[in-house]
C-alpha cells in the first residue's frame, strides 16, 4: 500500500464502507454491485472504442440497462485485451476518479498485457488491503517490508523508507527493496531493517527463509503476506511448521487490482465484492457455476481509465456456496488454482491441475527446488537443484511410476539436474508449466 495525505481521508472512507458491506445479504450486494455497475457502463459504451457496440444487448431504447441481458455481452480473455491495445482505453474520464498510471502485466503466460489504473481503483485497493490488514490483526504501528518491485528502484544496501503502508497508522514505517537483488542481500537487508511482516512472492519467502536456515540465523520477520503467485501448501506449511511464520494469502492481478484474501477464521478465501464483480464459468461452455471449479470473469468497477467488463484473466478457482463460520456474506473461494498455463493435457485429451507436496517427491527426489513442464502430451521434463549435501541418487524408475499413477499412466519422464531455476523477469516462480496451451 502506498498512499498520501490527499488521498488519505477518501481511502479511509473506503475501508469504513468495506467494514460494513462484508455482510450484506446477497440482494443487497447485488443491489450494491450495480449502482456501481452503472455508470461504469455508460461511461465504456460513449468513451471506450472497444466497447463502441460490444455493450448494445444491455441497454434498451430508452439507453436504461437490462441486467437480465448481461450474460449476452461476450466475455474476452487476455490475448484479445492485447489486441485491443489503446481501443481499451477511455479518451476521456471523469473527474472524479483522479488521474490514472500505466503499467504491464509480468507476462507469465505470454506477452505483457499494457493497462491503465484509473487513481479511484488504487484508493479502493488501499482500503481493501487495510480490511485485509484488520481481519488478520497485524500491528498497525509494526514496520512493513516489501520485496515487490521488479525494475531495480529500489538498490541494496538501503532500499527505500517511508510511511503510509496502512490507514490507521499513516505513520508506522514501509521499506522497499528491489526483487532484483540476490536472496542472500534481500536476507541480508531484512536482518539489518527486522520489520515486522513482509510482502513478497511466496517462493520468494521460502527461499529467504531456507538461505537463513542454511546461515543458522533467525528468521528477521513474524508475518508474511503473499503476493503475485498462487500460495501452495507446500510453501505455507514450511513457512508456518519449520518458521513459527504467520502467513496470509491475498489474491489479485495488477490490471484487475484487490480479488480476494484468506478469511481469518475459516479455511477459505472471500471475494471482495466491492471491488468487483465475479463471475464463475464452466470450464466448456458459458454456463454460470455456484459449485466446483471454474474459469472466473470479471468486471472491476473502478477503473474508468481502461474499464474490463466481463475479462478473463485465465485463473481457475473453486468456489463453494457453503456459508462460512466467520459470518461474512461474501462469496467463498475454497481453492485459487492459478493459470490455464497450468493444466496438463494428455493424449486421450484428459485434463488435470497438477498439485504435489515436497515430501511427496522426496522418495525418489534429493531436490530442494523443482519445476515440471509438460513439453507434449506425453513428455514431462523435471527440472531440479539439489538439497545441499544430499548425494541419494534419484530413482528415475519409482517417481515415473509414481507420476504416472498420479498424472496419467502414459507419461513419460525426463530429470534433469541443474545448479539453479531461473525466475520470470517479474521475479515470480512457477511450479507447474504447461508448453501445450
Amino acid at each position: 500500500m502506498t498512499l498520501n495525505t490527499a488521498s488519505l481521508e477518501v481511502t479511509r472512507n473506503m475501508a469504513r464502507a468495506l467494514n460494513r458491506t462484508q455482510y450484506y445479504p446477497p440482494d443487497r450486494m447485488q443491489a450494491y454491485q450495480r449502482k456501481l455497475l452503472e455508470p461504469l457502463l455508460h461511461h465504456a459504451r460513449q468513451e471506450v472504442p472497444f466497447y463502441a457496440t460490444r455493450l448494445d444487448p444491455l441497454f434498451d431504447a430508452n439507453d436504461s440497462i437490462r441486467w437480465d441481458a448481461w450474460a449476452d455481452i461476450p466475455t474476452f480473455t487476455r490475448g484479445e485485451a492485447q489486441q485491443a491495445g489503446e481501443a481499451l482505453f477511455a479518451k476521456s474520464v471523469p473527474e472524479m476518479v483522479g488521474s490514472h498510471t500505466q503499467g504491464q502485466t509480468s507476462g507469465s503466460t505470454g506477452t505483457p498485457l499494457k493497462f491503465r489504473v484509473s487513481e479511484m481503483s488504487s484508493w479502493m485497493n488501499n482500503a481493501a488491503a487495510q480490511r485485509i490488514f484488520e481481519w488478520h490483526e497485524l500491528n498497525l504501528s509494526g514496520t512493513m517490508a516489501f520485496l515487490v518491485d521488479t525494475l531495480g528502484r529500489f538498490p541494496y544496501p538501503e532500499g527505500s523508507r517511508g510511511n503510509y503502508w496502512n490507514l490507521t497508522r499513516p505513520e508506522a514505517i514501509g521499506i522497499n527493496l528491489s526483487l532484483t537483488e540476490t536472496i542472500s542481500n534481500q536476507l541480508d537487508w531484512l536482518i539489518s531493517s527486522r520489520p515486522d511482516f513482509l510482502i513478497t512472492y511466496p517462493s520468494i519467502a521460502v527461499a529467504i527463509c531456507e538461505l537463513a536456515a542454511l546461515k543458522e540465523v533467525p528468521v528477521p520477520f513474524h508475518t508474511f503476506m503473499a503476493q503475485g503467485e498462487v500460495f501452495g501448501e507446500q510453501s505455507k506449511s514450511y513457512l508456518e511448521n519449520e518458521h513459527n511464520i504467520k502467513t496470509i494469502d491475498r489474491y489479485g492481478a495488477s490490471e484487475i487490482g484487490a480479488i480476494a484474501a484468506q478469511c481469518p477464521t475459516g479455511d477459505c478465501h472471500h471475494q471482495f465484492c466491492e471491488a468487483s464483480l465475479m463471475e464463475v464459468l464452466d470450464l466448456k461452455v458459458n454456463n454460470p457455476l455456484k459449485e466446483g471449479r471454474g474459469r472466473m470473469v470479471l468486471t472491476p468497477f473502478y477503473n474508468y481509465a481502461m474499464p474490463l467488463i466481463r475479462y478473463e484473466n485465465q485463473d481457475q478457482i473453486e468456489i463453494t456456496q457453503s456459508p462460512c463460520p466467520c459470518g461474512r456474506t461474501l462469496p467463498s473461494i475454497n481453492r485459487i488454482l492459478g493459470r490455464e498455463r497450468h493444466v496438463f493435457t494428455y493424449m486421450d485429451g484428459s485434463q488435470s491441475w497438477p498439485f504435489m507436496l515436497k515430501h511427496e517427491y522426496a522418495p525418489f527426489l534429493p531436490s530442494r527446488q523443482l519445476q515440471t513442464i509438460q513439453k507434449t502430451e506425453t513428455d514431462i521434463e523435471i527440472r531440479f537443484v539439489r538439497d545441499t549435501g544430499d548425494n541419494t541418487p534419484v530413482d528415475h524408475a519409482g517417481l515415473q511410476t509414481f507420476l504416472q499413477k498420479r498424472l496419467h499412466p502414459s507419461i513419460q519422464l525426463q530429470i534433469l539436474e541443474v545448479p539453479n531455476i531461473p525466475r520470470a523477469a517479474s521475479g515470480k516462480f512457477e511450479e507447474w508449466i504447461s508448453l501445450l496451451a
